[in-house]
């Protein structure tokens, strides 16, 4: 079976050599360390070494002949050959020398000083624990055939209950290093590389239709509009300066005849003139054909007759009579007694001029100004305002009184509800229109890429109402620029140093500048795992 024989630099770090281990091709997978062993004269990096030739299916052999190298590496299960042509073996743990003997205090070696020397003694054995009870020299052994201690000697008993909480402390600590290195060079590592490419600009200059119930669409070059609503209520007054005769109006009497068989009918509110007055028929009147009778000479015509009123009060109505203009053909009309009860009485009333002079102070600009506003501010961020969509419809302002009716005390106001309307496109329909326009500018060419499609920059002139929504011109600048495999970078940039990245990217035609950011601040190298690099992309404007 063939192996791969990898040398380990003195400036490799440990992700470096993991990094080479799991870059080789070969299922066996032989290291040969450098004079100054380096990264690997650690127990625990020999370990991790190991784990990650395990997770990637290869099985490690380390070449080397110093011990305290062979000793690491039997800890971590690591076989070892002295040179690339020996068989690899595992190397076996040192065996700890047990001392057998019996640990046995010897009372008599104990005994009693002399007097003389008692107070020096004690000063050595200053501070020292009493522990064990003092047993005479004649004592028998114990069990364990230790000999009775002399009388007044001290022994200290280890506290095993201290020594396994530090035990404890030592493991706990011991595994959060692990822990923290396994996570600092697996987990931990990452790469953010920021590619700063050399754009042209693509400019879009076209008119589109807009309207709420249009569906956006680049062929038929309609845009789908919102329209937002705001009223408010005003009330302008204005003095009424129209001057009218509201007296009762003058009555009579009309008649009508024809010589027709067919007869006729006449509407009400038909209008006829007597003496050079207007009058209107009161309701309508049918006027029966003409017959027969030798009573009438041969032909009798048909007559019929109505009521009359003045267009207007006033006295001058009154007296009217004679011969009526305005009846239909084959029908003549006459007033045959005078008409009367037309009285006068001149009032103030509102003309047209009176509601014309303030009409243009129904809406101010602050007021105006205020709505706009308000409904761009409903609107939001996701959406471009179309300016010249602003609009008021003072439809719903009335004169109260009407024109041409009475004033009380010759006042009265334009009153009612102005409706303010704005319309706006949405970010999400402009950019998909938008993204298919300079997607037709570079079909075909396989190497550019559409960086920035302009709908921050959108603007719309010359806004026109038409019937349903609206007309403009819509223009902006697009950013085209070279198209760059994401995928193929990352898997480029696994496992390379900064500068090898740096050179790689720096050499894509359309390149301006590349910024490489390793985190945490330890890491000198892309991670191997392609999820852990991050590729951004900006314009260079």
């Amino acid at each position: 079976m063939q192996k791969d024989v990898i040398y380990i630099d003195t400036e490799d770090d440990i992700t470096a050599i993991i990094g080479k281990v799991r870059a080789s091709d070969q299922k066996i997978v032989a290291l040969v360390p450098p004079k100054r062993i380096g990264a690997i004269q650690s127990a625990v990096n020999l370990k991790l070494v190991y784990r990650a030739a395990e997770q990637a299916g290869k099985r490690l052999v380390l070449i080397s002949s110093n011990a305290a190298l062979i000793a690491l590496a039997a800890s971590a299960s690591i076989p070892v050959a002295r040179n690339l042509q020996s068989k690899p073996e595992l190397a076996e743990i040192p065996a700890l020398e047990v001392d057998d003997g019996d640990d046995v205090i010897d009372g008599n070696a104990v005994a009693a000083p002399a007097a003389a020397a008692e107070g020096e003694t004690a000063a050595a054995l200053e501070g020292v624990e009493r522990t064990a009870a003092p047993v005479t020299p004649s004592a028998p052994k114990t069990a364990l055939g230790a000999t009775a201690l002399a009388a007044g000697s001290k022994v200290k008993i280890p506290n095993f209950d201290k020594f396994r909480k530090k035990l404890f402390f030592i493991i706990a600590a011991v595994v959060l290093l692990i822990g923290f290195i396994v996570w600092a060079v697996v987990y931990a590592p990452s790469a953010k590389i920021t590619i700063t490419a050399r754009t042209s600009d693509s400019s879009l200059n076209t008119q589109v239709k807009l309207g709420d119930n249009l569906a956006t669409s680049l062929r038929d070059g309609t845009l789908k509009s919102l329209t937002k609503t705001t009223k408010k209520d005003v009330s302008v007054p204005f003095n009424a300066t129209g001057s009218k005769n509201v007296g009762d109006k003058a009555t009579g009497t009309i008649k009508f005849s024809t010589s027709s068989p067919d007869g006729a009918s006449i509407p009400a509110g038909t209008a006829f003139t007597v003496s050079g007055l207007s009058f209107t028929l009161d309701s309508a009147v049918t006027v029966p054909g003409a017959t027969l009778s030798f009573g009438c000479g041969g032909i009798c015509p048909g007559t019929a007759s109505g009521s009359i009123t003045a267009a207007e009060g006033g006295t001058k109505y009154n007296g009217a009579k004679g011969s009526a203009n305005g009846a239909p053909s084959g029908v003549s009309a006459s007033v045959p007694s005078a008409t009367s009860g037309g009285t006068d009485k001149t009032a103030t009333v509102v003309q047209q001029s009176d509601v014309d002079s303030v009409s243009d102070s129904i809406v101010s600009s602050s007021d105006s100004d205020t709505a706009k506003k308000s409904l761009t501010d409903q609107f939001g961020k996701d959406y471009v305002v179309i300016s010249g969509s602003f609009k008021s419809d003072t439809s719903g302002v009335k004169p109260n009184p009407a024109v041409g009716a009475e004033a009380d005390s010759g006042k009265g106001a334009l009153a009612g509800s102005v409706t303010f309307s704005l319309t706006a496109v949405s970010k999400k329909d402009l950019g998909s229109f938008l993204d298919d326009y300079f997607a037709q500018q570079i079909d075909g060419q396989n190497n550019q890429k559409v960086y920035d499609n302009g709908v921050n920059d959108v603007s719309f002139t010359n806004v026109d109402a038409t019937d349903g929504g609206y007309s403009a011109n819509m223009t902006t600048n697009g950013k085209i620029g070279p198209k760059i495999d994401e995928k193929s970078l990352k898997e480029y940039a696994r496992g390379k140093r900064l500068g090898e990245i740096q050179s790689y990217v720096q050499n894509i035609n359309g390149v301006d500048g590349v910024d490489i950011k390793f985190s945490p601040f330890w890491v000198t190298s892309a991670p191997n795992n392609v999820n852990k690099i991050h590729v951004e992309f900006k314009v260079n404007d």
